[in-house]
Formats: C-alpha cells, sequence, structure tokens
C-alpha cells in the first residue's frame, strides 16, 4: 500500500536517481534513501554523486524485487519506481526488458511509470528497425528473451511467448513524465509523445511556474493556441486512404499522440516553494476544454487563504468586550492570508525562481483593502491542513484503460 493519491502500490525494481532539474531540489526519495541506509535496508547501500544524488542513492537494480507483481493476484494500479527513474541512463536496456516483460506477464495490472527522462524511453521503446521491421520490434524481443528459461536475463517464473500474448505498446503501461515549469514542458513533452504508451499522462509535480500545455513554441511565432499537446496534431492519414468508383482518392483527417491524463501538485516539505493558485487553475482549465482528465494531488506546504477576514461590520465597529475582541482576532489571524504570491520571479543560472512578499497588516485590519491583478493569497498551512480541494471540490479524475485510450474518457 501507499500514501500516493493516484496509485494503490508501489514497485520498486531499481533505486536512486540524480536530481537533472529544479523540481528535483527537495526530493523526498533522496532524503528517504539516506534514512533507509542508516537503517541498513539492502536496498539503499549504493551511494550516488554527492553533487546530484546521496548516500544511499546511487543507480541500483535489483533482479530479487523483479517477481514481486507476480505475487499479486488483485487487479490494481502500480507505481513503477516511487524511488528512482526506470529510464536513468545508467539502467541497462537488458534490465529495462525484463522489467517490461513482467509487466506484459500480469495484464491484471495497470503500471504507472514517471520519467524526467522521455528522451530515452522513446528511444529506447520506439528503436528504429534498419532492416524493415517495426519499430520497437528489437526491445520486445528482448522482453522475449526475459521469458525464456534458458536465457541469461531469464525472470523466474514468465512463460515465453508474451511476444505473441501482448499487444505493442502494453495496454495495461501507462508513461508519463515529470514538467515542473513551462521550460521542462517544453523540453519532456514532445519526447514523451514520441513514446510509444497506451496512455501519456503528465505530473506537473511539484509545480514551480505557470504551464501553457495549449501548445508547442513555433520558431518565430511564439505559442499560438493550436492545442496539439492535449488533442493530437492533426494529420491527413495517408496509410487509411480509399479511392472511389470515379477515381477519386479520399484521405481522412486523424490525430496525431496526445496527453491522455493531468496530474497537479504544490510541493511539500519544509523547504517547499510555493504554487500559484492560478497556474492550478490555468492547467485544470485547459484539460476540461479538451476533455482531458485531470487530477489535483495536493496545494502542499502552502494553500489559498481568504485576503480579509473581517471581525465586525467597519461601519459600525466592534459591539463585544475586549476578551471577545482578542479571540476574534486571534481567529481572524488563524485563517486569514500571510503571503502574496506576486507571480513575479527573477532568473537565476537560467531557471526561473519566482517570490512571495509577507503581508504586513493583519487579516482583520482595514488597511487590507486590495491587491493588485495577478496576486493571490497564500498562507503556509502544511500539506494536511491545506488539503486537495480546488474551487471547493476535488479532482480525482482517470483516464478509463481501453484499447482505446486516447478517447479521454474520464473515471
Amino acid at each position: 500500500m501507499t500514501a500516493i493519491e493516484w496509485t494503490d502500490e508501489v514497485w520498486n525494481p531499481t533505486t536512486g536517481c540524480n536530481r537533472i532539474s529544479p523540481g528535483c531540489d527537495n526530493c523526498y526519495a533522496l532524503t528517504m534513501a539516506k534514512r533507509l541506509k542508516g537503517m541498513g535496508q539492502a536496498k539503499y547501500q549504493t551511494d550516488g554523486d554527492p553533487r546530484t544524488s546521496g548516500p544511499g542513492f546511487g543507480i541500483a537494480t535489483h533482479v530479487d524485487a523483479l517477481t514481486q507483481p507476480l505475487r499479486w493476484k488483485k487487479p490494481r494500479k502500480i507505481f513503477v519506481n516511487s524511488m528512482s527513474d526506470l529510464f536513468h541512463a545508467r539502467v541497462p536496456r537488458e534490465f529495462l526488458a525484463q522489467v517490461f516483460a513482467v509487466m506484459a506477464a500480469t495484464p491484471q495490472h495497470t503500471y504507472q511509470i514517471l520519467t524526467k527522462r522521455p528522451d530515452r524511453a522513446a528511444r529506447i521503446l520506439g528503436e528504429r528497425c534498419t532492416h524493415g521491421h517495426p519499430d520497437g520490434e528489437h526491445f520486445r524481443a528482448a522482453m522475449e528473451w526475459a521469458a525464456t528459461s534458458h536465457s541469461e536475463t531469464y525472470v523466474p517464473g514468465l512463460e515465453h511467448g508474451i511476444y505473441h500474448r501482448a499487444g505493442w505498446p502494453l495496454p495495461n503501461v501507462w508513461i508519463g513524465t515529470s514538467v515542473e515549469n513551462q521550460k521542462y514542458a517544453d523540453l519532456r513533452i514532445p519526447a514523451l509523445l514520441d513514446t510509444p504508451a497506451a496512455v501519456r499522462f503528465l505530473s506537473c509535480e511539484p509545480l514551480l511556474g505557470p504551464i501553457d500545455l495549449d501548445g508547442p513554441i513555433v520558431p518565430g511565432r511564439g505559442r499560438p493556441k493550436l492545442t496539439y499537446w492535449l488533442t493530437g496534431r492533426p494529420y491527413w492519414d495517408e496509410s487509411k486512404a480509399t479511392t472511389t468508383n470515379t477515381g477519386l482518392t479520399m484521405t481522412p483527417l486523424s490525430t496525431g499522440p496526445r496527453i491522455d491524463w493531468v496530474i497537479v501538485g504544490g510541493e511539500s516539505g519544509p523547504k517547499a516553494r510555493a504554487v500559484h493558485p492560478d497556474w492550478v487553475r490555468t492547467i485544470r482549465d485547459q484539460c476540461q476544454q479538451a476533455e482531458v482528465p485531470f487530477f489535483f494531488k495536493q496545494w502542499g506546504e502552502w494553500g489559498p487563504a481568504p485576503f480579509q477576514v473581517r471581525i465586525c461590520d467597519p461601519n459600525t465597529g466592534w459591539q463585544g468586550t475586549d476578551e471577545q475582541l482578542a479571540t476574534a482576532k486571534a481567529d481572524s489571524e488563524a485563517r486569514g492570508a500571510t503571503h502574496v504570491h506576486t507571480g513575479n520571479w527573477i532568473d537565476e543560472d537560467g531557471e526561473r525562481r519566482y517570490w512571495i512578499h509577507e503581508i504586513g497588516h493583519k487579516p482583520w485590519s482595514l488597511e487590507r483593502v486590495g491587491l493588485p491583478n495577478g496576486t493571490a493569497t497564500i498562507r503556509r498551512w502544511g500539506k494536511k491542513h491545506a488539503g486537495r480541494e480546488l474551487d471547493g471540490r476535488t479532482w480525482d479524475e482517470f483516464p478509463r484503460s481501453s484499447e482505446h485510450p486516447t478517447n479521454h474518457q474520464i473515471t
């Protein structure tokens, strides 16, 4: 079991990673690996580069963990590698084939793979063949080899024939990428869309800046509203062209790969950076417009709070006792915003750093009269208190698994 809201179980056939972007700065897995190493956990005895990793967080593969899903008979959603990145450059291709062979052999489960390295995922899973075979054929052959009892990469418990039993891409495997701001959305989403997957999804957590999912940057034109990422790029499908009795060729319009699911969440932990509520709403609204399932995981450490919490009608003034007044002020201060997220940023080493300002006046004070457009009032509630509601409700939408996952059915 796991406390992660969008999955049922975690499976870590590999552990360890390296920080490669701002979303990694306060990595929970890095901190946990150090603790588990100190506790003597066998999986976490490989140290990583201290500049980008740390104690117990070096890349390690665990052959003994490969068979774990084979023992889970009840169908469940399984997050693959909550403590690593499956497509890290130091995870061998042969081991990836073993992992995928296990997933192919357990179609009752739904596997959710999240990576910050979708370019490697696209390169390996969609590997081009120079001898006329379909893309990905060599990787599928390596998966079959992992299910063959006399091979060096055999995974105990697998039966040969998965090449023919399982489709491609595997219908029970969802592949997603983490995008914390627009810079990394622009870098990673195109690679994800090039990756063969039954369901492609985004994890915008921790959300560290605004993200426009409506379309890619076009050189010389900026970011036009093309909605390619969420609805697919339209194209004339020559492979389905037909010829009429009069000799007229009819070519149907199709759409390319798209994002099938979006998760959004704010950052938690003692060093958490605040999320601007409008960043979350923009992604939510774009998903709704494109009928893409939207899952809001959490506000994190910081969350919205009312700018003004009046203790009386300003026109009549306070009518109670001094003791009641002190209680009312304390209640106001416990519920009102303490900071303003301006949405302003500075550039530090090529990354945008957003800042927040502390509000000088109390939430009951008449000095709190207004804020500039684009600002948001927030408070450091803590993860549990901040909760998961966005505009008065939770958002727990999932893509519905089917033979045609890109229909954007919502559950």
